[in-house]
C-alpha cells in the first residue's frame, strides 16, 4: 500500500510516482494523521470470485469523506503508471463515515478475468477535506490549500488455474560509471512485491540498494532501482530481496550480462 499527500486544489498527476510517494509521505506523517484507515492493503479476485470488500474506518472525532477509484496499472520502461479502466466497479464510490464508524466498499470485476496472466489495477482513495462552520457541526467544501491523504492499494485479478500466479524473477545490472541501476524482470505469471532489495557481497557486507516496501514488478515488466555509489565493479556477490511478505529472503538468479 502506498499512502500520498498533496495540496488540496492542485491537479493530481495520473501516472502515480510510488517511490515519491513513500518519500512524501516521510515527510508528511509527523506533521498531520489521517483518521482514515483502509484494509486490507491488497486484494486479488480469483477465477470464481466476482467481488471482494475493502473496508475504510474512521478514527477520528468528526465525519469523513472519501472517494474511491480504480485504475489499470501499467508498467512501461520500468515506470509505474494508471489509466482509467470499467473493468472493476466500486460501490459505493463516495462515502461518508461518522466518528468511529466504518464502511464496507465493494469491489466488483465487471470484466472478465484474464486469460493466462494476471493483471494489475490500483484503487485510489482520497480523504475529501471539509471546512466547518463557526459552530462546527455542518461541514461545507474546503476552500484554499490543505494536505488531503490519498491510499493506493493494489488490486490483482488471477488467471484461472488450481494455484495462486507466482513470479519468475531474473536481474542484471545496467549502467556504467557512477549511474548503475538493478533492474528486475518478471516472466512469470503473477507479480512480485520487492521488499529490503540489498547486495551481499562475497565478504558478508549487506548494503541496502532500496530499503523496506521497495517496489512491485508485474508480469512481463521491470523495474530498475538505483545502485548505490559505494559498491565497487564488478560485483562479487548476490543480490537478496524478501518476495510477496516472504519471511525468507531470496537470492536473485542474475543473467549472464550481469556475472
Amino acid at each position: 500500500m502506498a499512502l500520498l499527500a498533496w495540496r488540496h486544489g492542485s491537479r493530481p498527476p495520473l501516472a502515480v510516482a510510488f517511490a515519491a510517494a513513500a518519500l512524501l509521505l516521510g515527510f508528511q506523517a509527523a506533521a498531520q494523521a489521517t483518521h482514515l484507515q483502509v484494509a486490507p492493503t491488497s486484494i486479488t479476485i480469483r477465477t470464481g470470485q466476482v467481488a471482494e470488500g475493502l473496508t475504510l474506518r474512521n478514527t477520528g472525532t468528526a465525519p469523513l469523506h472519501a472517494q474511491l477509484r480504480v485504475f489499470r496499472w501499467h508498467q512501461d520502461g520500468g515506470e509505474d503508471s494508471l489509466e482509467a479502466t470499467t473493468d472493476i466497479a466500486l460501490s459505493p464510490p463516495m462515502v461518508e463515515i461518522a466518528p468511529g464508524g466504518r464502511q464496507l466498499v465493494r469491489v466488483v470485476r465487471t470484466a472478465p478475468p484474464p486469460v493466462d496472466v494476471e493483471t494489475g489495477y490500483r484503487i485510489i482513495v482520497d480523504e475529501i477535506p471539509v471546512a466547518r462552520d463557526g459552530d462546527g457541526q455542518e461541514p461545507s467544501p474546503q476552500a484554499g490549500l490543505r494536505f488531503v491523504m490519498r491510499y493506493s492499494i493494489p488490486l490483482f485479478l488471477a488467471p484461472p488455474q488450481p494455484d495462486a500466479p507466482m513470479p519468475s524473477l531474473h536481474a542484471h545490472v545496467v549502467g556504467d560509471g557512477r549511474e548503475r541501476f538493478i533492474e528486475i524482470r518478471n516472466d512469470g505469471q503473477g507479480h512480485a512485491q520487492v521488499a529490503d532489495l540489498a547486495f551481499v557481497g562475497a565478504d558478508g557486507r549487506r548494503t541496502v540498494v532500496a530499503p523496506g516496501l521497495s517496489g512491485y514488478v508485474l508480469p512481463g515488466r521491470n523495474r530498475r532501482w538505483k545502485l548505490p555509489e559505494r559498491l565497487d565493479s564488478p560485483l562479487d556477490g548476490a543480490f537478496k530481496a524478501r518476495i510477496n511478505g516472504e519471511s525468507v529472503e531470496r537470492t536473485l538468479a542474475m543473467d549472464a550480462e550481469a556475472r
